[in-house]
């Protein structure tokens, strides 16, 4: 069976975070985990995951800002990290602290020892997006990669409320607010997409293959301009893999991540024991986004399913 790497990107409740590990880890010999958590709000404590020696942390997480370049960067600081510290894996699977798998890790391993792809990667054209893809159409590739994005300063946030719905008429300024803070936003006059070098959206979660990882590593060394372009943009992590990974024919990619994810309030929506049946008939391995402290029973109930005790 092929070696499976899971990357967890979290921020908050490190029980359900060691409870995801664990079920990651129940059904395999060779699976690992690397956990980078963002402390910033709720700590990670040093017994969380009782010394089991398939877990590693990340030593220097990042302060991670939802829409912003540390989304992309806490991922390509892990993968560096994990070649520095030569550890070996076939596939690296990123998932987030609130992931959950809604079908037996073993099924999943089945798949990645027998399949042609070398990743798993939802991705569409982003100057012409499907009009069923999350209500995402062209206006909102064009806002998210087609402007650079500035932070605005404290002190003229006062400027910023009273401008904010005057100004976002313009086709060459933006006022962009909400929980990555307050930001203007200037059109580009180039960028570096063309009709051989597309921009690509998608979910961000993702399953890839070692060919895969080695080939992004090749990209960031030798792309320093796409790199510090998407460091700008809104939401990269929404793009920049897809563009990378996407754009070279010489991989073989499927248009889809195996997640379940319900597009309803909050947005997503918090998976509870009545999704039940919808989770595990869906075709899907992974699914988001859960919560302890909303509905535990779909917790049990899916261990259950997974044929996973004692956790």
């Amino acid at each position: 069976m092929p070696k499976i790497l899971y990357l967890i990107a979290s921020h908050t409740n490190p029980a359900q975070v060691a409870r995801l590990a664990r079920v990651l880890l129940h059904s395999s010999t060779d699976a690992q985990v690397l956990v980078h958590h963002d402390g910033s709000k709720t700590p990670l404590l040093p017994d969380t995951f009782s010394g089991d020696r398939r877990v590693m942390i990340y030593p220097t997480p990042l302060k991670v800002q939802w829409g912003g370049w540390s989304v992309v960067e806490l991922e390509l600081r892990c993968l560096a990290w994990l070649s520095e510290k030569a550890v070996e894996f076939d596939w690296l699977i990123l998932l987030s602290g609130q992931d959950y798998p809604i079908q037996p890790p073993a099924k999943l391993e089945q798949l990645l020892s027998q399949t042609s792809y070398d990743g798993f990667i939802e991705y569409f054209p982003a100057d012409s997006p499907p009009e069923s893809q999350w209500n995402w159409d062209y206006r909102l590739s064009l806002e998210r990669y087609w402007f650079r994005y500035y932070p605005v300063p404290a002190q003229c946030k006062w400027l910023f409320r009273k401008l904010y719905r005057p100004i976002n008429w313009n086709p060459w300024l933006r006022l962009k607010g909400g929980r990555f803070g307050a930001k203007i936003a200037l059109r580009r006059r180039t960028t570096p997409f063309s009709d051989t070098f597309r921009c690509y959206a998608g979910s961000q979660w993702h399953i890839l293959n070692r060919s895969c990882i080695q080939y992004i590593h090749h990209f960031v060394s030798a792309r320093s301009d796409i790199v510090d372009y998407y460091r700008h943009t809104m939401v990269p992590d929404e793009s920049f893999f897809q563009t990378i990974l996407v754009n070279n024919p010489d991989l073989n990619l499927c248009n889809d991540n195996l997640r379940y994810i319900a597009w309803r309030p909050p947005y997503p929506a918090v998976m509870q024991n009545n999704d039940f049946a919808t989770l595990i008939h869906s075709g899907k391995f992974f699914a988001r986004k859960f919560d302890t402290t909303i509905d535990d029973a779909i917790f049990n109930r899916l261990d259950d399913y997974l044929l996973v005790k004692n956790l």
